[in-house]
């Protein structure tokens, strides 16, 4: 399939074309991992790897590089407040080294329970201290550093002519990545710390001996260091959430290219918010928080969040409401449902490749062009309804579904199946015997309050013309 992404830097949708033929270097930012990931965040995560897959499913061998953040945050883009690492360790009464590990581990049981690919890198921001370092003297050697006393070294925007350029911005009018505070040693407002001196009389959890003495590196030169160290000067893909583009990658855009020529990366994607009822970006900087274990509280299975989020385009905003995520959970449980009933037809019939051929074509055709993950939906839900294509077909087409879009319809219908053939305890069996007379007698109160007691004890009463039978949730 041609593949064409809306690309950040032109503005447009573009024809992807790879820097070396067959291969892709990709390069997502991560998880600062000083708290529980935020479903925003996953949000993000959930689109890279359909990103991903989507072009594996068109034959591509891609590289993938997403950081872990575990320094040199700080909680205010003007360069100033505290670190978010040492923040966290304050808040949980833990070490840095403690906090990092924890939410780590945290984050990728999301990663897990979402059925993301794991990326072939996840670099730790503490483990490239040199790299950074390295980084940074390099652009000091070409002049576009400078020293503030007690406080770091700093990058001299006015330097680098195309500084902006990812979001249309520039140095004059309204600047790009122009922060709200403005500490007025800096030379211009867009200019970004590179390296952060320690506090004098206070003893940091994390921070290195360096050039220009002892601190720690600021945040925009870690994803630099890393994605060329590990996918090389130049890289195809670079993606992240709609809120890094204006200043975070702008400030990698101004440290690479003085370094490796332009363009650095040839195509950009950002990930539009999650916003909640009032339209506002759903954040933990608000003091909200909502991650997947709220979501999972709630009973809700991970699969109906990531179904949720696909139903939506990545560039257009996404409005979540508990309403909205258990229609998505219904939706989800209804093609799970049509999957088992289509595996326990156990079909002898062989597959029919001009109809495998021409769904899969539609299916990949709809996320291949920049990502239409909805209008992929809408073909399932289409050919799930076709009685011209017969099981063994709707069968391998979602295994191919499964692959592109990481949904675990056949995993969770086989599980659906495996329930609905276990017998329930002879207590429920009881009961729901109890609830037919209650029927017969036309004792509906009674009925309803034995199938209420069948429910708490995690059993569904399905009515069918041929009687009543116990199903196991799932």
């Amino acid at each position: 399939m041609t593949v064409r992404l809306f690309n950040t830097m032109s503005r447009k949708i573009e024809e992807f074309k790879p820097l070396v033929e067959g291969k892709v270097g990709f390069y997502s930012c991560g998880p600062t991992v000083y708290h529980y990931t935020h479903i925003g965040n996953l949000r993000s995560f959930i689109q890279n790897d359909i990103l991903k897959r989507m072009l594996i499913e068109n034959g591509y061998e891609v590289t993938h590089v997403m950081n872990i953040t575990d320094v040199g945050h700080l909680t205010s883009d003007a360069d100033s407040g505290e670190d978010k690492m040492e923040k966290g360790a304050a808040r949980d009464n833990k070490s840095v080294f403690e906090v990092a590990k924890f939410y780590t581990d945290a984050f990728l049981k999301d990663f897990n329970d979402l059925n993301l690919i794991r990326p072939k890198h996840m670099p730790k921001a503490t483990d490239y201290i040199q790299e950074q370092i390295d980084l940074i003297q390099q652009l000091e050697a070409r002049g576009y550093t400078y020293k503030i006393e007690d406080d770091g070294i700093y990058y001299d925007t006015s330097k680098f002519p195309g500084y902006g350029k990812l979001t249309g911005g520039s140095l004059s009018g309204d600047r790009a990545g122009a922060r709200v505070e403005f500490n007025n040693k800096k030379r211009n407002p867009t200019d970004f710390a590179l390296w952060k001196f320690s506090p004098k009389n206070e003893k940091r959890q994390m921070e290195w001996d360096s050039p220009w003495g002892v601190g720690f590196p600021g945040w925009h030169t870690e994803c630099c260091a890393m994605s060329m160290k590990l996918l090389g000067n130049h890289f195809d893909i670079h993606s992240g959430g709609e809120d890094l583009s204006r200043i975070h990658h702008n400030n990698e855009i101004a440290q690479s290219e003085p370094l490796v020529g332009a363009p650095w990366v040839n195509y950009w994607l950002h990930i539009s918010f999650l916003i909640d009822k009032s339209g506002e970006k759903m954040s933990k900087s608000k003091g909200e928080f909502l991650g997947m274990d709220a979501l999972r509280s709630r009973g809700f299975d991970p699969m109906a969040y990531r179904y949720l989020v696909l139903l939506s385009h990545f560039q257009a905003q996404l409005a979540f409401s508990w309403d909205a995520l258990d229609a998505a959970a219904t939706g989800y449980k209804n093609i799970v449902k049509r999957v088992a009933a289509l595996l326990k037809e156990k079909s002898t019939a062989p597959v029919n490749e001009t109809d495998f051929d021409l769904w899969h074509d539609k299916i990949l055709g709809s996320v291949s062009d920049n990502m239409k993950t909805a209008e992929a939906l809408v073909y399932i839900q289409e050919m799930l309804k076709s009685s011209e294509i017969n099981t063994s077909t709707k069968l391998k087409l979602f295994e191919f579904i499964d692959k592109l879009l990481g949904l675990q319809f056949i995993d969770r219908a086989q599980k659906l199946v495996a329930l609905e053939s276990e017998s329930a305890p002879t207590e429920l069996q009881t009961l729901a015997e109890e609830r037919i007379k209650a029927k017969n007698d036309k004792n509906w109160a009674l009925a309803d309050k034995i199938r209420n007691k069948i429910d708490e004890a995690g059993w569904t009463v399905i009515d069918t013309a041929q009687g009543s039978k116990l199903v196991k949730k799932v």
